[in-house]
């Protein structure tokens, strides 16, 4: 018995039609086909009976058939039990003259067919202990758009190394119940479902089989995707968001990124959305949210890579509840391949802990970082805090590598690591080898951390050595105070100070001072395309005798950029900075500039192989090709978390420098061109000065004043004279002249009276 429904549905991606049809007793199989104008759009296909959802398939299938002993995959085989079912059309309508659609739903009336049991899938792999554990959580086969059957998957997985995957078919139970003989013994198989709304996908994975989880509604259905994520909760799984900033119709993330387990910060090859998903990931990390970072391969078709990406996880066990903890919790990487480790840590004393754990520690203690790398050819392994890139080193064609940082105490509130390959992929400029999930500094039971709190202060030293308190600069649009991340100043021939803030969503702002009053509204800096949105990990600025002004800054992806602010406050917009060959571009993780007596610039900055470099800007305006600096004590090169450059009134100038053992540097650089090398200079009490960020601006009678945040969190100054030798360090009053003050960040730059001007990030 065959009946023929026809329909029209309007404009627009967000609906559901239903053709409901009734089921007499002795129908033992239902046949369903549709056709549409395709040239209008896509018909989304599914169907539910008496007892709830049997079954969907998406824009992958015209038709399908099930029964008690079979149905098409994306179907749930079991009784055709009689009553009112309903066919569901998910039209996703391009067309303004709306989408014709046609049903065509066959009845088969015949002896009863035999049911077909399912096996059930082992929530563990036996004889497998507490390990680090390769695994893959987005996979489609033939029960969705996929073109692998299970079988292939499972083969595909173990080709490349993974001890679990997930089967996560589009909006559908089906695969989970379809296990027949096949189940592997050697790779754990964790059921899911990828809930595939109109208003962003989500993988609920660890789903027991047979469970089906919803996917109509949107964020405007108060409380519908919270409820469904509890129900997940209470069936031991998992809610991850799966590419959430894909920007395709009904893929995009619209129901809050804080409000699932983790995030799918990479999925399947490497493409600039994932590098947003990972910007987003960051910045939400600074905010003190702990969510964790995934990757998976999203693979569909024979030519999609199971595997890469994918996570290497530090489970309990090769089980179902521990693999799902440990991702919870964030206790795992992402890696391109299974070529490649990571051995991530941070310790101090005897206490150690690793990606997802927390490290105790009081606001003193050393921290020190170490990631080693391998099967990574060719790369940059970088360390970031919420203060940015903190070390970078490049790793050779060994594929060998270790990075190693120390911090201290709090003044960072976690810290992870990537690995990258300078080399295009289809999007980007860059390709991801690696990501881990942070250690955390603080504990979890504090109140959420606030990046509003890192409140840009300023204060000035007088030319007879006394200081004003230290006070906040005001926000933009009337806001009390400037939230920031980073800072720089420049002071100016007449007096005024012109203040560069990177606020908490990495946007660059610029306002001038005078003393402690602002003279200028807070002006986001466009991008080198005019673009309002433009964003930056570092920037600098320096100021000229004609009264312009030089500012250098780093993108998102690396890529260093500069331009001349005229004498007017005028900005003329960023270029990229020229590299080797000069053709290319310049990256950088850091970068200084100042300004020279004879007009030109001189700049500083780690490469993207994290060494530090220094290059020369003629007056004119040509640039000499980047030099890579000597390190202490006869190393090749010098790398570390902070740098900062000044020029002195003879034609030097003077370099400072956190070393990646947290020590302050220091060194010169002659008129004619050459280096004194790096020393380091005294500290409060001890041979050395360790801090945390640093800065350094030389003054007209050929002294230098430096300013650090030392190990205490506190920031101190002193001054190196004319004829080298170094006054001691002394701390700079808190606001209302109180002491201490503790800082994040810290830059100083002079006037001609002989005043500096200091701004600071406070720490929170």
């Amino acid at each position: 018995m065959t009946t023929t429904y026809t329909g029209r549905s309007p404009y627009g991606n967000d609906q559901w039609a239903y053709v409901a049809f009734d089921v007499p007793a002795g129908v033992q199989r239902i046949s369903v086909s549709t056709t549409h104008d395709a040239a209008a759009g896509i018909l989304d296909l599914g169907v539910f009976g008496p007892s709830g959802f049997r079954g969907w398939s998406g824009g992958a299938r015209a038709g399908f058939t099930l029964s008690m002993s079979d149905a098409t995959p994306g179907y749930v085989p079991g009784p055709v039990e009689p009553g009112g079912w309903s066919v569901i059309l998910g039209p996703m309508v391009g067309s303004t003259g709306g989408m014709a659609s046609q049903v065509e739903v066959t009845l088969h009336h015949g002896d009863q067919l035999p049911g077909t049991p399912y096996d059930l899938l082992p929530a563990s792999v036996a004889g497998r202990g507490a390990g680090w554990y390769r695994g893959d959580l987005h996979l489609h086969s033939v029960h969705s758009d996929g073109q692998r059957t299970v079988d292939e998957i499972v083969a595909a997985a173990r080709q490349e190394g993974l001890h679990f995957i997930a089967t996560s078919d589009h909006n559908t139970s089906s695969t989970g119940v379809t296990w027949h003989g096949n189940v592997p013994t050697d790779l754990l198989v964790i059921n899911a479902e990828e809930v595939t709304t109109r208003h962003g996908h989500w993988l609920a994975v660890g789903l027991p089989q047979g469970e089906w989880v919803d996917w109509r509604y949107g964020p405007s259905d108060q409380g519908a995707f919270d409820g469904h994520a509890r129900r997940v909760h209470s069936l031991g799984g998992l809610s991850i968001a799966a590419h959430p900033l894909t920007p395709a119709a009904g893929s995009f993330w619209e129901f809050g990124l804080d409000r699932v387990d983790a995030l799918e910060v990479w999925n399947g090859p490497w493409t600039l959305d994932d590098a947003a998903n990972i910007a987003a990931w960051h910045v939400m990390l600074c905010l003190g949210k702990r969510i964790a970072a995934v990757g998976n391969s999203d693979a569909h078709s024979p030519a999609d890579a199971v595997g890469r990406p994918h996570n290497v996880v530090r489970a309990a066990g090769l089980s179902t509840p521990a693999v799902l903890d440990a991702l919870r919790r964030g206790r795992s990487y992402a890696v391109e391949s299974a070529a490649v480790t990571l051995d991530f840590s941070a310790r101090t004393g005897a206490a150690v802990a690793g990606p997802g754990e927390e490290l105790p520690l009081s606001f003193f203690d050393a921290v020190d970082v170490t990631l080693d790398v391998t099967g990574a050819p060719d790369s940059i392994a970088t360390l970031y805090t919420e203060w940015g890139i903190m070390a970078a080193t490049g790793i050779d064609g060994s594929g060998r590598g270790r990075l190693r940082w120390r911090g201290w105490g709090k003044a960072s509130m976690f810290v992870r690591a990537e690995v990258r390959r300078l080399k295009p992929a289809s999007t980007t400029l860059d390709q991801l080898v690696a990501i881990t999930n942070p250690v955390w500094f603080y504990s979890a039971q504090l109140p959420p951390y606030d990046v509003e709190r890192r409140v840009l202060f300023q204060t000035e030293r007088r030319p007879d050595g006394s200081w004003s308190s230290l006070r906040p600069l005001p926000g933009a649009g009337g806001a009390a105070s400037f939230a920031g991340l980073q800072s720089a100043a420049a002071g100016m021939a007449d007096g005024s100070v012109v203040v560069l803030g990177i606020a908490p969503d990495n946007g660059l702002w610029l306002t001038t001072v005078r003393g402690p009053a602002m003279v200028q509204p807070w002006q986001r800096v466009a991008g080198p395309d005019g673009s309002t949105d433009f964003t930056v990990r570092e920037a600098d600025i320096a100021a000229f005798p004609d009264g312009t002004c030089q500012i250098v800054a780093t993108a998102m992806d690396g890529t260093a950029y500069h331009q001349q602010r005229r004498a007017d406050g005028g900005l003329p917009g960023f270029r990229a900075m020229p590299g080797s060959p000069a053709t290319s571009r310049w990256g950088a993780t850091k970068l200084a500039i100042t300004a020279m007596p004879d007009g030109s610039a001189q700049l500083l900055g780690y490469g993207m192989d994290g060494a530090m470099y220094h290059c020369v800007r003629g007056r004119g305006g040509a640039w000499t090709p980047w030099g890579r600096m000597a390190g202490y004590n006869g190393a090749a090169t010098f790398s570390g978390p902070a740098l900062a450059i000044t020029g002195m009134p003879d034609g030097s100038s003077q370099v400072l420098a956190i070393g990646i053992d947290g020590i302050v540097y220091h060194q010169l650089r002659r008129p004619d061109g050459s280096w004194t090398g790096f020393r380091p200079p005294p500290g409060v009490s001890t041979p050395t000065m360790g801090a945390s960020a640093i800065g350094i601006a030389g003054t007209p009678d050929g002294s230098a004043q430096v300013v650090a945040v030392g190990l205490d969190g506190r920031v101190w100054h002193n001054v190196r004279m004319p004829d080298g030798s170094w006054t001691p360090f002394g701390r700079i009053p808190g606001p209302n002249g109180t002491d201490p003050f503790p800082a994040g960040q810290v830059r100083i730059t002079a006037l001609r009276d002989g005043t500096t001007h200091l701004t600071a990030i406070s720490a929170g």
